[in-house]
């Protein structure tokens, strides 16, 4: 018997270091994964709206006389590079007038058609239209005091105030993604 409790001993040992193992091993035990795939690039470039402007030849005359003409003034609107095209207006204001005889005349790109040629207190739009990048648009615009045939004794003395202007065609516009076209009502923080 001695000899078979040496071995049941023997065995004990090697089912208990089994059993060890065997739950040691289950403790160490996981699960690995790792990741595989392509990286994706992202590259974003904000819109650029090119600055607009304008150049206007003004009219300075005195002893204007009846048959007088100021000859053509030009009128010139520019844009820079832009992504987005601009809408402009350009206008003869009339702050003051006492020459009730004065006509306007306008010709050229994207002027005006003047139903009217009376110059009047107030403004008359002389040129719209849509710039796209870097386009230039010109016009002129013609002021003359006609003869009329008849005495125009009233007039003498009289005289003009007034500006010719360009701006876009709404004042300040905003640009954003719900108005891509433009606003003029300025966006709010959200």
């Amino acid at each position: 018997m001695g000899e078979n409790k040496g071995q049941t001993i023997f065995l004990s040992v090697i089912g208990i270091a089994t059993l060890l193992v065997a739950i040691i091993g289950a403790t160490f035990a996981y699960f690995t994964t790792s990741m595989g795939g392509a990286a994706a690039n992202v590259s974003v470039q904000t819109a650029s709206i090119g600055s607009s402007t304008f150049t206007a030849d003004g009219v300075t005359a005195t002893g204007v006389l009846p048959g007088w003409t100021s000859g053509a003034k030009n009128v010139t609107v520019s844009l820079g590079t832009s992504d987005l095209n601009v809408d402009y207006t350009c206008k003869l204001n009339v702050t003051a007038n006492t020459i009730s005889d004065l006509k306007l005349a306008v010709a050229g790109e994207n002027a005006a058609t003047i139903d009217d040629p009376s110059v009047k207190t107030g403004e008359t739009v002389i040129a719209s239209g849509t710039l796209t990048s870097g386009d230039t648009k010109s016009m002129t615009y013609t002021l003359t005091f006609p003869e009329t045939g008849t005495v125009q004794d009233t007039q003498q003395g009289a005289t003009v105030t007034a500006t010719v202007s360009c701006s876009t065609a709404a004042g300040t516009v905003y640009y954003n993604a719900t108005n891509p076209n433009g606003t003029t009502t300025p966006p709010s923080a959200q």
